[in-house]
């Protein structure tokens, strides 16, 4: 019986450092071909030909509401959707880059590098998450961010932009 119970308590004193956010974007970075050299299209008309400008929507914007509660309240999560037009490339074969473009934030929101999402057909769910705090803690975001598809060629379409905005915590 004492061992049992040394056993729960050394379970016990063990599980919070155990109990990080679990939560997980499900973005997954996106591989050029190797040596392939990043090109933005020179000739418009035939870039957007080729490769469109993606439709992309802020779905949703969720502050944290502080560590408090649970391991993942002080998170923050934006979600994008991208729709993709039907056409030479599908949606499985592209990466998409997300790059502000006007404002600034105290996050870092958006990968460096060009990312893929699930997928549902021709819809792409894009999860971001990043560290805020509780509302005391947080700042306020006012971003444009431009988002265009590229190919594993590195071929750059035209940007759609989308804004970001959400009030700081109260």
């Amino acid at each position: 019986m004492r061992k049992l119970c040394a056993v729960v308590l050394c379970a016990w004193l063990v599980a919070p450092g155990a109990g990080a956010c679990g939560m997980t974007s499900k973005l997954t970075v996106f591989e050029p071909v190797a040596g392939s050299v990043p090109t933005a299209q020179a000739d418009g008309e035939q870039a957007e030909a080729e490769l469109p400008a993606p439709v992309a929507v802020v779905t949703e914007i969720v502050r944290g509401i502080g560590p408090k509660h649970s391991t993942c309240d002080d998170t923050g999560l934006l979600s994008v959707e991208i729709q993709w037009p039907r056409g030479k490339y599908k949606l499985r074969d592209l990466g998409f880059e997300f790059k502000v473009v006007s404002g600034t934030t105290a996050y870092a929101i958006f990968p460096d590098s060009p990312i893929q999402a699930p997928i549902d057909g021709r819809r792409g769910d894009f999860l971001f998450m990043w560290q805020e705090g509780g509302p005391s803690q947080q700042q306020p975001i006012d971003l444009q961010v431009e988002v265009r598809a590229v190919t594993r060629d590195n071929r750059r379409g035209p940007p759609t932009r989308i804004l970001v905005r959400a009030a700081a915590g109260v």
